[in-house]
């Protein structure tokens, strides 16, 4: 079987709050991760709030086909709007293909540092500020990550 894997995508402080209910992807990483972007995709997501404990919801989402501005976004998922400015981890699982454990880690120093050996991708700079940064890792993933290793 193939290796798991883990998409790290950041969301910024200008893109959180109840209104900003779409978490963007780096076309380059989206297409790498979930597939071409011709077409949407259909995934489904279990949200685990805090990261240790047990998923608090399971439900479908879309991960839209390719944008004009080389991205590609979460749909009909709303609680992304509760989400604060951190790294968004979305885990594949073994059982199952197109379902992905999804959590957040609002301390992107030590996310950053902890994969200080990633490949990381900056998206473009936009008018509110840097480019997102994003990478894809070997899963498992720490579901807390506090130290350095």
């Amino acid at each position: 079987s193939a290796s798991l894997k883990c998409l790290i995508t950041e969301r910024h402080d200008w893109e959180t709050g109840g209104r900003q209910q779409q978490l963007q992807f780096i076309l380059e990483k989206a297409e790498e991760f979930f597939g071409s972007g011709e077409n949407q995709t259909q995934i489904q997501i279990r949200l685990f709030l805090p990261p240790g404990a047990a998923p608090l919801l399971t439900k479908d989402i879309t991960i839209s086909r390719e944008y004009d501005n080389a991205t590609r976004r979460t749909n009909g998922f709303p609680e992304m709007g509760v989400f604060p400015s951190s790294f968004i981890f979305f885990e594949e699982i073994a059982e199952e293909k197109n379902v992905y454990d999804v959590w957040w880690q609002e301390d992107k120093a030590i996310v950053m540092a902890y994969f200080r050996h990633a490949q990381w991708v900056q998206g473009p700079n936009t008018t509110y500020g840097r480019g997102r940064l994003s990478t894809i890792v070997p899963a498992p993933v720490p579901r807390l990550i506090d130290r350095l290793e």
